[in-house]
């Protein structure tokens, strides 16, 4: 594709990517807060919200949503792309408000606006030049250790909050678990792109698949807690920096190009989060 194509097509891109991110917040959010449970933290969830077809409309949603971020990253520029990606934040927070009937009050979307500008000019100021694109088992296993204290230590304080500070609560302990299972899923693509099969019998598949999972039971348990607008806005800030960390861990040479980030889950960036105050 020719370059006076090539950012507008992966503007474009991004932007459907942002929108499918945020359509599958909303859809898995709508199933998981309606699951009977006394739990504050439900282990199992997973498992139950498998079972419900409109979840796993919003889980193919996901999918499509890391396809069409992969194509607009290997297509634009990611000073370019990101703080377009980063927009799923509003996206999100808009089409719950269209789906559930209700108006976000002009606090909630200045404080949406505000959690979306700053995470946008961090990407583009703090953007790395290159990154490390295979990371050794045992860093990564030390991360997934990291990751896993980080939730339990959230968990632990979560259950003993009310719901919109629980949900806040996950979102940070999800949104660092997040960081790693970027590293690791970076890790793995590039290893299943360049060994093939061997990737089977790398530990390192097996650590994604484990923090993976806690990712997700975190983010789930979020969205049972409270509405969007008190979790998301903190899971996608922690997200961020964890991510952007990991890929300016260790510069690659100056002649070699961007890497093309083959499975990036949507960008954020560690800034003070405001809290969106939820209706009363």
């Amino acid at each position: 594709m020719t370059g006076l194509l090539a950012q507008p097509v992966a503007v474009v891109l991004a932007l459907a990517a942002a929108i499918c991110f945020a359509s599958a917040n909303v859809l898995q959010q709508r199933v998981a807060c309606t699951l009977p449970s006394q739990a504050a933290f439900d282990t199992g969830v997973l498992v139950r919200l498998f079972r419900r077809p409109l979840w796993l409309l919003g889980f193919g949603a996901v999918i499509a949503s890391i396809s069409l971020q992969a194509a607009a990253l290997g297509t634009g520029r990611l000073v370019v792309i990101e703080p377009v990606l980063a927009s799923s934040l509003l996206f999100a927070l808009a089409l719950s408000s269209w789906v559930e009937r209700r108006h976000m009050r002009p606090v909630q979307w200045a404080a949406s606006i505000a959690t979306f500008a700053g995470l946008a000019i961090f990407l583009v100021a703090s953007q790395p030049s290159g990154g490390q694109q295979l990371a050794g088992t045992r860093p990564l296993a030390f991360a997934a250790v990291g990751a896993f204290a980080v939730a339990g230590v959230a968990i632990l304080i979560a259950i003993r909050l009310h719901a919109i500070k629980r949900a806040l609560v996950l979102g940070i302990g999800g949104g660092i678990a997040a960081g790693v299972t970027d590293a690791l899923t970076k890790t793995v693509a590039s290893i299943a792109g360049s060994r093939e099969l061997a990737v089977f019998t790398d530990p390192r598949l097996y650590l994604l698949v484990v923090v993976g999972l806690m990712t997700y039971t975190m983010q789930q348990n979020g969205y049972r807690a409270a509405a969007l607008a008190a979790f998301l806005p903190a899971i996608m800030a922690i997200w961020g920096i964890a991510r952007l960390s990991s890929s300016s861990a260790a510069p690659v040479p100056a002649t070699e190009p961007e890497p093309p980030i083959a499975a990036v889950l949507p960008v954020h960036a560690a800034l003070p989060v405001p809290v969106i105050p939820p209706d009363e």
